[in-house]
């Protein structure tokens, strides 16, 4: 029984991110499973119910995805290093969660103030991962260079997945730039004194 769920989870995401959410219905997800007329309905009594599963499903991949990563252990003194973590995801993203993360765009949209998305955004990359990480490096005030250089992050899966670059090749140089522009305002704390303190 769990196997037809996921199954019929994974044909949601297929269906959303290759013809939007407005198509997300019970027999869509039959069809694009190769399963009897009635079964998604069995699982998902009601569209939200389908859109709910969806969403739980898109959040689990891309959260495996994240705890992979290295992002959440990484404790550098070298900012390039978490730059470089960012960037590698970002290939690593697009190669094997192209599907996933058109499904993720189109399901933020469709849920922006009717549902609290959090999940679908933190699933991806959680802003305390980032702080930490910057954190170790030294960075004045980790947070606010988090979230600048997570809206670069999230601006160039969006542009990569359904924005003006969608389709076309990662250029990871490019992405890297762009992500160490980010940070280029931020400066670092000063080194420890004899005595632990910063300078």
């Amino acid at each position: 029984m769990e196997d037809r769920r996921m199954l019929i989870a994974d044909s949601a995401i297929e269906v959303v991110a290759r013809d939007g959410i407005r198509a997300l219905t019970h027999r869509a997800v039959d069809s694009e499973a190769g399963l009897p007329s009635g079964s998604t309905s069995y699982y998902c009594r009601t569209r939200a119910q389908l859109v709910g599963l969806t969403v739980d499903r898109v959040t689990s991949l891309l959260r495996g995805f994240v705890e992979v990563s290295g992002i959440q252990e990484l404790a550098s003194t070298n900012a390039d290093d978490v730059l470089g973590v960012l960037s590698r995801m970002i290939e690593a993203l697009l190669a094997d969660y192209r599907g996933e993360l058109a499904a993720r765009s189109a399901l933020i949209i469709e849920l922006s103030g009717k549902e609290d998305t959090t999940d679908l955004v933190s699933s991806l990359l959680d802003p305390s991962d980032l702080t930490n990480a910057l954190d170790a490096t030294g960075m004045r005030e980790p947070a606010v260079a988090a979230m600048d250089l997570l809206a670069v992050f999230e601006g160039l899966i969006w542009e990569r997945t359904v924005g003006r670059l969608a389709g076309r090749a990662v250029d990871r140089a490019h992405d890297s730039e762009l992500l160490s522009a980010a940070l280029a305002r931020h400066e670092h704390r000063g080194p420890r004194n004899l005595f632990g303190l910063r300078r």
